[in-house]
């Protein structure tokens, strides 16, 4: 800043140079970074001014064209009290065409010293060429009326040794020193905003004040108007605004103030009229939603902002967005709807505007943003499964697909060229959030036994989205084919008796009544020509020996045939053996075997000591007939088929189930056994809806090969008996105490490239106090079911429905560990008796005793399990402790 500092006045004659002299001069750095701050005052002429002295050379003028200097005020104008001072705000612009290289300096002659010395003078920079300046009053002024002007120039330093070039201009100034100055002054904003047609903006209060006597106010334009303009003092007046009429723009005035003395006050006022334009509710809309679904609408509410009624339009680029109504009279209210389908749009971002329009006045734009999320098709499953859980079923199964869009339908179709083995229906139409059902048949006959899968994609058009939802279509296929109740069947003709007749129930494992026909493959065997499924009558197959072989085993096949497309025949392989001699009496051989099971078709039973090899004995005659070489290493419990085809053994040493081939008596693979494999590990060899299956007393299930399930066996091992026809098994577990029995319905379906379906139906433990769970039976049909356990010293009779205990067998002892039914149904009951008057009883199927047997030496007995019985049920073969096999001619029932 710059303080004031005495010269000489202008024309004094004094000896000095002719430079012009400053009677008093201030001065401003302005507009380069030169340029520093500072203030005070100093011996300088211009000891206070910014920047002073921080030049080494003074620097020339780069214009060529003067200086243009501006002052904010017209006149610097006021009213003192003698002995004080004034600060006055000026605002200086100084702008030069071809700019400056250096610091600015404005200087102000002052040859009345109006302006204080060594008061000081505040510089603000406002920007590159605009300052705010304090200029101060000398309060050493006599009274009186000070009028005149400030010149001013462009200097290059603080001493303005060296000046720009600069368009001549000053600064008037009128300055009253009297003792009751005249004053002007509101507590108010002096500056007024309105809108162009609006009603005017409220006035300002201004306060009046000084000396005795009347006053006078005026104005220099129509808009700034004092009310009243006159009067005595002191006095308030108003300054109103009358803007009516005018243009948009900003305005100053002054209101002049004049006393009868002849002092003036100032009072500065500016008023900003601004363009009418419309007022609205919100700036922007935002909408979000599904494409493809009622987004809801919103609203916008407006009106002009100087309150007038006019008339407008709404309009918008996109038409996607509906507007309603598009024109009234302000003010207004519309509604905003998005509807994608108007311009069919994509799921995304997308933008538009609204714009207001009023005649005569400026329009006013109002953003709309649309964000819509991609639908999507749902279905509760995208898997549709048929065929049902077992691969029978040949009804249609129903999806439901919905497209997540509300009530709005949008059209479909579904594509699936890769599935052939199914029909759909329909495969197009319309969809909504209510879903479209859709219909899947299979077309079995199209499909192999097994599972397929394929996909169906089902596809939506909304908007400009493309949805789609593939279905994964699975049809389980399972074999069919008539099933027999029975697939092995051992006949006998000896001169102890003659089994040559049985009974079978012919099905479709599919559950439908159809046609089937019988043909036997021997002239001994006799056959019922047909008969229908489910409604009989049942095939009986009837024996002749005396077309048959003596002394030898024949045998025969029953071929059963349908003439329903796509069922398969199926096979039961008989045998019978014929001869005039045979065991008359209970017979023993000084034999050492661990393990015995009975042929299922031939009156053998194969037998082994836990080394390598099978022995073949026919036990109608009580003699060895053959042996199997090589069968394994360390041989455990056996099965035979059940149709007799094959013989099953586990092999502790090399962890497997050993097949052997009964037609050539000869080892033709090993299954691999999961699990701990132990000696006492039993098999059970069944045929489930046609399928050969080996169960392990652990509760694995073996098919070609391989462990295809596990059964819900209970705890430990498990002893297993099942019905001839394989869908209902029972096991009961071993050396527990109590033991436990369960009941299982088993199938077999070809889907998922073979599938055992194992059902618990029942299970209990302690049946009849039972313990040390020993053996288990059922016979062929399922309808009689006995269990054998250490306790108690009685075979118990159970409900193979729900395992209830139905009876004790008569007869028996200590310690229950065989049991056994025949074909014909009888049961028998073998103990561990090594004091006992009997090893085994033999029941009627009503229960009654038929009669019992005396084989194991003293104090020796018959091993667990090992009671097998020949499959025409006319001799049982027990292995005892002694050792040796018994014989036991049990005669025909």
């Amino acid at each position: 800043m710059a303080s004031l500092h005495g010269f000489e006045r202008v024309g004094e004659k004094s000896g000095r140079n002719m430079a012009l002299r400053f009677a008093a001069v201030v001065g401003l750095c302005l507009a380069l970074a030169a340029c520093g701050g500072g203030g005070g005052g100093g011996g300088s002429a211009f000891p206070g001014a910014v920047g002073a002295g921080s030049e080494a050379s003074a620097p020339t003028d780069t214009g060529t064209a003067p200086a243009d200097i501006s002052f904010s005020l017209a006149a610097l104008t006021g009213n003192q009290r003698p002995g004080t001072s004034v600060s006055h705000m000026v605002k200086v612009d100084v702008t030069h065409a071809g700019g400056f290289d250096g610091p600015v300096y404005l200087a102000l002659d002052d040859p009345q010293q109006i302006l204080s010395q060594g008061s000081g003078l505040s510089l603000v920079r406002i920007d590159a060429s605009s300052y705010a300046a304090v200029l101060n009053t000398s309060a050493t002024l006599a009274p009186g009326k000070y009028q005149g002007a400030f010149p001013a120039y462009l200097c290059k330093d603080p001493a303005c040794a060296g000046r720009y070039a600069s368009s001549r201009v000053s600064l008037p100034y009128l300055v009253n020193v009297t003792p009751n100055p005249l004053t002007a002054f509101t507590w108010m904003s002096t500056r007024a905003t309105a809108h162009v047609g609006a009603a005017d903006p409220p006035g300002i209060d201004v306060q009046i004040r000084g000396p005795a006597g009347g006053w006078k106010a005026s104005t220099g334009s129509s808009w700034l108007q004092p009310t009243p303009s006159e009067g005595t003092l002191p006095a308030t007046l108003r300054a109103r605004f009358a803007i009516q009429g005018m243009a948009a723009g900003i305005y100053q005035d002054q209101l002049v103030v004049r006393s009868a003395d002849g002092q003036e006050a100032r009072v500065g006022f500016t008023l900003e009229l601004l363009p009418t334009q419309f007022r609205v509710s919100t700036a922007a809309f935002s909408f979000t939603g599904v494409n493809g679904a009622t987004i809801p609408p919103q609203t916008l509410t407006f009106d002009l902002d100087n309150g007038v009624s006019a008339s407008w339009t709404a309009n918008t680029a996109a038409p996607w967005l509906l507007l309603a109504p598009g024109s009234g009279i302000t003010p207004g209210l519309l509604t905003a709807r998005a509807d994608a389908s108007k311009s069919s749009l994509a799921s995304g971002a997308h933008a538009t505007s609204i714009v207001l329009a009023s005649a005569g006045y400026p329009s006013k734009t109002v953003n709309a943003a649309l964000t819509l999320a991609k639908p999507t098709l749902s279905a509760p499953s995208t898997t549709v499964t048929l065929g049902g859980p077992k691969g029978r079923d040949e009804v249609a199964q129903s999806v439901s697909v919905s497209l997540n869009t509300g009530a709005n339908k949008w059209p479909w179709t579904l594509s699936a060229p890769l599935i052939t083995w199914a029909t759909v229906s329909p495969t197009s139409g319309s969809v909504d959030a209510s879903g479209t059902p859709l219909s899947f048949s299979p077309v079995v006959s199209a499909a192999a036994p097994g599972t397929h899968s394929g996909i169906a994609t089902v596809s939506a058009k909304v908007n400009g989205d493309t949805v789609s939802l593939p279905l994964t279509v699975v049809l389980n296929r399972d074999k069919r084919q008539l099933l027999s109740s029975e697939w092995g069947i051992g006949f006998a003709s000896t001169p102890a008796g003659s089994v040559l007749t049985r009974t079978l129930r012919v099905t479709d494992n599919f559950g439908a009544a159809i046609p089937w026909t019988a043909t036997s493959s021997a002239p001994w065997l006799s056959v019922t020509s047909g008969g229908t499924t489910s409604t009989g009558p049942d095939l009986a197959l009837v024996a002749n020996p005396a077309l048959a072989a003596t002394d030898a085993i024949s045998y025969a096949t029953v071929t059963l045939r349908t003439s329903t497309p796509g069922v398969s025949d199926a096979i039961v392989r008989v045998g019978l053996w014929r001869s005039g001699d045979g065991l008359s009496t209970l017979t023993t051989l000084p034999t050492d075997y661990l393990n015995a099971v009975a042929d299922t078709i031939r009156p053998y039973v194969y037998a082994h000591n836990g080394g390598s090899a099978i022995d073949i004995y026919n036990a109608h005659l009580g003699t060895k007939v053959g042996t199997i070489a090589n069968a394994g290493t360390t041989l455990a419990e056996m099965a035979v088929a059940a149709d007799g085809s094959k013989l099953y053994a586990v092999d502790t040493t090399s962890k497997s189930i050993v097949v052997v081939d009964l037609a050539t008596a000869s080892k033709t693979d090993a299954w691999p056994l999961q699990g701990s494999v132990q000696a006492s590990l039993s098999l059970l060899a069944i045929r489930t809806n046609g399928k050969d299956i080996v169960l392990a007393g652990d509760g694995g299930a073996y098919a070609d090969g391989r462990r295809i399930a596990m059964l819900p066996s209970g705890f430990g091992n498990v002893v297993y008996a099942a019905s001839s026809d394989g869908r209902r098994l029972f096991s009961h577990t071993r050396g527990l105490s109590p033991s436990g029995v369960q009941a299982l319905d088993l199938d077999y379906s070809a889907m998922g490239g073979g599938t055992l379906i194992a059902k618990g139906t029942a299970g209990a433990s302690f049946i009849n106090g039972s313990s040390n769970g020993q053996g288990i039976a059922v016979n062929a049909d399922a309808t009689a079911l006995y269990i054998a356990s250490g306790a108690p010293y009685l075979c118990s009779s159970v409900n193979p429905v729900n395992l209830a205990f139905i009876a004790s067998l008569p007869g028996g002892d200590a310690y229950p560990n065989n049991v056994k039914v025949t074909r014909d149904g009888r049961a028998i009951c073998g103990i561990s008796g090594l004091y006992s008057s009997a090893d085994i009883w033999v029941h009627a199927p009503d229960g009654a005793l038929l009669r019992s047997f005396k084989f194991a030496g003293y104090a020796r007995n018959l091993l667990d399990r090992q009671l097998v019985v020949t499959p025409d049920g006319m001799t049982a073969v027990g292995l005892t402790s002694d050792p040796r096999m018994a014989f036991i001619p049990l005669g025909a029932p």
